[in-house]
């Protein structure tokens, strides 16, 4: 199928009633992203909690929060295994409302940590794509599933362009405080609405066997005790990669602004980079089904260090374009196409728990990376060797991936 081909035969799916939840499921998806994540690469800069409390501290509150989502993944993939995945998100979304709005109300760094980590990191884990890609595995078939892995992407692409600007704008025309109750409004009423259009097929079967503390720690650790040493080097490798990604990406306004970029209009140009995402977030995971899904990924890794390269030499907006551009067409890419090479491996009963396995790593690296590149220093001399440092293990992850999951080996 050619590329053409491909971006309408992707868009008679989005116009099919069949995929109806999964436009459900994108706007979702955009919405928990938009104001658990992306939000605070502007929340982060002088104008917002960053001001207030320091960069540092907001950087530091969020990669907690990351952090607590990823433990909190176990247990939310073996609630979405057994009980379901509509009740998670909706329960999720009521959480992170809560935490936005309690950040709205602190006044110190240790109690915007606490909020962050104790009630924003559970909320990420029960609204972020891992839940929904157990659904997604429910819908559809294996041979299905790199098609709907691609509109789905494609549609929760507009995250990083609504919410920057939109956070943004908030900030500036009401202050961080009510900007953040703002964005918690939206999660509440998107959050509750999309899990009451979705149809889940557990639903339908038999009612399930009485679930106890006791049983439930037993699901979750039998989950665990199926990822085996492929898991695991896989791991290892897109750990290096996430960390990389997170700690470039979360600083990437911050950095251009140590070069004398304006911050409006820097939150303005990486918007565009979801723009940039949208023909690679359709056309990427439907092409897997031709090409090895952990070929592109590290395709879509090397490009990405090639991006943060050219981050840390950005002095003019000519240079920023072509960032922008590399960096857009491929980074929306690179989580669903983690979730069809783990897909490819686990589906089955047990595939929430292994990808809410998978999601403690994935979260500790999204919340180490950012961590790391402010400790290398928020200079424009300190961003610039960070920037170059993520570029290097992108590129060294990229190869390690391709060399442990190579589809000739067993």
């Amino acid at each position: 199928m050619t590329a053409t081909a491909a971006f309408w035969h992707g868009l008679d799916a989005i116009l099919s009633r069949r995929w109806l939840q999964v436009f459900a499921a994108a706007m979702f998806i955009n919405t928990s992203y938009g104001t658990l994540s992306y939000a605070f690469s502007v929340l982060v800069t002088d104008s917002g909690p960053g001001g207030e409390f320091g960069a540092g501290a907001v950087s530091l509150g969020f990669g907690a929060a990351l952090l607590v989502s990823g433990v909190a993944g176990i247990f939310a993939g073996t609630m979405a295994d057994l009980i379901g995945t509509r009740r998670l998100m909706a329960a999720g979304a009521v959480v992170g409302c809560g935490g936005l709005a309690l950040l709205a109300t602190t006044q110190t760094s240790w109690q915007f940590l606490v909020v962050m980590a104790c009630v924003c990191g559970p909320a990420m884990a029960a609204t972020f794509y891992e839940p929904v890609y157990v659904l997604m595995n429910r819908w559809f078939t294996a041979e299905d599933r790199p098609r709907a892995y691609g509109v789905l992407t494609l549609l929760s692409g507009f995250s990083i362009t609504i919410y920057t600007p939109l956070t943004r704008w908030f900030v500036s025309a009401l202050g961080w405080r009510e900007a953040v109750v703002v964005l918690g409004m939206i999660l509440l009423g998107v959050g509750t609405l999309v899990p009451l259009l979705l149809q889940e097929p557990l639903e339908a079967k038999s009612a399930p066997e009485r679930m106890t503390p006791g049983r439930f720690l037993r699901e979750a650790r039998d989950g665990v005790a199926r990822a085996d040493r492929r898991f695991w080097w896989f791991m290892l490798t897109f750990f290096a990669a996430t960390c990389a990604i997170s700690g470039f990406s979360f600083h990437m306004i911050a950095q251009l602004e140590t070069r004398g970029f304006d911050e409006a209009s820097v939150a303005n140009a990486i918007a565009v980079t979801g723009v940039v995402s949208l023909p690679a977030r359709l056309l990427l995971p439907m092409l897997s089904g031709r090409t090895p899904s952990v070929l592109l990924l590290c395709v879509c890794m090397a490009l990405l260090g090639v991006a943060a390269w050219l981050a840390s030499a950005a002095g003019n907006w000519w240079q920023v374009w072509p960032y922008i551009g590399v960096y857009g067409a491929v980074f929306g890419a690179v989580y669903p196409l983690r979730a069809l090479v783990t897909s490819e491996q686990f589906a089955g009963p047990y595939f929430g728990r292994i990808i809410g396995l998978q999601a403690l790593f994935v979260a500790a690296a999204r919340a180490l990376g950012p961590i790391l590149v402010g400790a290398i220093g928020t200079s424009q001399a300190a961003y610039e060797t960070g920037f170059r440092v993520a570029a290097i293990v992108l590129v060294v992850a990229a190869a390690a991936t391709w060399f442990s999951m190579r589809p000739h080996q067993t």
